[in-house]
């Protein structure tokens, strides 16, 4: 999961937003993905070793400083990252956010930069209250040992994609599409062709 969320450094449609961990392994998944955070160069892709590198203009450079100054005034608990890098250049550290409140903004609006807000839970039909509490849903994912109750959780989940145990996987056989405020429409599949026809309804009643 922690490329699922980091890759390009966040900034793209379906990078994870929010992690929602239960509560009897939450502490372990938190503490491997601050180790492996501490592993990721951050800086001049030209370099060798680079792994991310910076946001891809100031306006959004400064959205996620903003976000980031709000996460600490709330008094979340920043455990990886939580300052723009010094120097020239639009760095943004990878950040993890231990368990910050449902209503804060780290949680609430997509930052579209390397800040992930990692969030506890232990009742099912809560988690998918919890997820399905925002204006987006253009994907997720799901991820257990029991098949069977991840698919269960994701046809409960609104979004236009679910994976189960993967992610960002795509296919012009698959389709591809958003619910709520993440767009109209589906692109790949038949659904996506279905957008270049022209159907035609004709209804008859017969007089004779």
């Amino acid at each position: 999961m922690f490329w699922a969320a980091f890759q390009n450094s966040a900034q793209f449609c379906v990078a994870a937003k929010r992690l929602y961990v239960h509560e009897d392994i939450y502490d372990a998944v938190r503490d491997e993905m601050v180790a492996y955070a501490q592993t990721v160069k951050v800086g001049d892709g030209s370099q060798q070793g680079t792994d991310l590198g910076p946001i891809q203009n100031r306006m959004q450079y400064e959205k996620v400083k903003d976000l980031l100054a709000d996460t600490r005034r709330i008094g979340a608990n920043i455990v990886a990252g939580g300052e723009a890098g010094e120097g020239p250049g639009y760095f943004i550290p990878v950040t993890i956010v231990d368990n910050p409140p449902d209503d804060s903004r780290v949680v609430t609006e997509e930052a579209f930069g390397p800040v992930l807000p990692l969030l506890k839970f232990s009742d099912v039909d809560d988690v998918i209250a919890r997820a399905n509490s925002t204006e987006y849903g253009l994907a997720a994912s799901v991820w257990s040992k029991d098949t069977a109750a991840a698919l269960r959780i994701a046809e409960r989940i609104e979004a236009g994609t679910v994976w189960i145990n993967e992610v960002h996987v795509f296919g012009p056989h698959i389709a591809f599409g958003g619910h709520k405020q993440s767009g109209m429409g589906v692109e790949n599949a038949l659904d996506g062709l279905a957008e270049y026809t022209n159907p035609q309804t004709i209804t008859v009643k017969d007089l004779a």
